[in-house]
């Protein structure tokens, strides 16, 4: 309810309850008790009509326990009506942990807000452990020096001392020109190999050279592009393997645009309009048809062409985009279910999750 009366607010400031429930199609007495009770959020003038308290300072609570990219996106959700705000503190609350599908949204949200001019402030006082977890993975290495952190960001990187030094993480690297990147996918490919099988060298290394290569070839974003991997084992839960490649770039869909008329008439005739389900479309269809590029017909988007042999076992690719989140979930080479998540707080570029669920090794 908080978002739903927060952006029809943000549009249309100084309704009273009663409109507001017609608007949203609620009930006017759960809406006008939870006006009540969220003054620190909403104020209402000696009419009864009710507007959004523009906050200069935003505060986000992560809470506690695992973040993923759903408990992510809820906690930042208030950004999506405080654009105003000038000043924005992360906090986390005690064994507050961060899953890299997370960790790589988090760290590029950052880095964009103080782009753009915010101050941003990431204060892991409460949860040491969250502390050392980003400066083990590479966070601190690739944030933007402008954001304050507290505590202070450590004198030495942890990633870079104990690089390779874990057989359950690939720590984040850079994606720079396709000569530097072959490191990278070679650290991340053998990484997979070895908690999955010997079978899967060719399509790892495929996957990740091709998904990285894209990041070089389309971004065009001052913010660096990042690769990293973990292996969870969760207790009563087959293991698997997460793979990220984050850039702030363009987008999928806004790079395919470019010469989308050109390269394929016929999805430019079927998605021409720039509409956010247009966009939905055709970020699915470059991943699971394999011949739509930005170039034409080619490698596409790294994935299909590789699908039948990655994904033996059950694979969920995860795709965030501006506003949208797409997931595409795979058992045994094929596409059984897709789902997606719209109205999230912009974050620009792409940012891939590539989840392989190893319960059988």
């Amino acid at each position: 309810m908080l978002k739903a009366i927060s952006e029809l607010l943000d549009e249309s400031p100084g309704l009273k309850g009663r409109q507001i429930a017609k608007e949203l199609g609620l009930d006017k007495s759960q809406v006008n008790s939870f006006l009540h009770k969220n003054q620190d959020t909403f104020v209402k003038n000696s009419n009864h009509e009710w507007c959004l308290i523009r906050a200069q300072h935003v505060e986000i609570d992560f809470g506690t326990g695992w973040i993923d990219e759903k408990a992510f996106e809820s906690a930042i959700g208030k950004l999506a009506y405080q654009k105003d705000a000038n000043k924005i503190t992360f906090r986390f609350g005690i064994d507050c942990k961060f899953l890299l599908i997370a960790l790589a949204r988090f760290l590029a949200l950052a880095n964009q807000l103080t782009a753009i001019g915010k101050d941003v402030v990431i204060d892991t006082t409460a949860c040491p452990n969250t502390h050392s977890f980003f400066s083990r993975n590479g966070f601190f290495d690739y944030l933007n020096q402008s954001v304050t952190c507290f505590p202070e960001r450590p004198a030495m990187s942890a990633a870079k001392t104990y690089r390779d030094n874990s057989d359950t993480l690939v720590e984040l690297g850079e994606i720079a020109q396709p000569t530097q990147n072959k490191e990278l996918v070679i650290r991340l490919g053998d990484r997979f190999v070895e908690h999955s099988s010997a079978s899967y060298f060719l399509a790892a290394k495929t996957v990740f050279s091709e998904l990285v290569g894209n990041v070089t070839d389309h971004s065009e974003s001052k913010i660096p592009g990042l690769a990293g991997l973990q292996v969870y084992r969760p207790y009563n839960k087959p293991k698997h393997i997460q793979t990220v490649i984050s850039d702030s770039g363009l987008g999928i869909a806004a790079t395919l645009r470019t010469t989308l008329q050109s390269e394929h008439p016929k999805l430019y005739a079927q998605f021409s309009a720039e509409t956010v389900e247009n966009d939905i479309a055709l970020v699915q269809k470059a991943f699971t048809s394999g011949e739509v590029s930005r170039f034409g017909k080619g490698r596409g988007l790294g994935f299909k062409s590789s699908r039948e042999h990655a994904s033996k076992e059950k694979v969920i690719i995860v795709i965030r985009q501006l506003t949208f989140s797409l997931a595409l979930e795979y058992s045994k080479g094929q596409l059984i279910n897709v789902s997606e998540d719209r109205g999230l707080v912009p974050i620009t570029g792409t940012h891939i999750c590539f989840d392989f669920y190893v319960d059988n090794f």
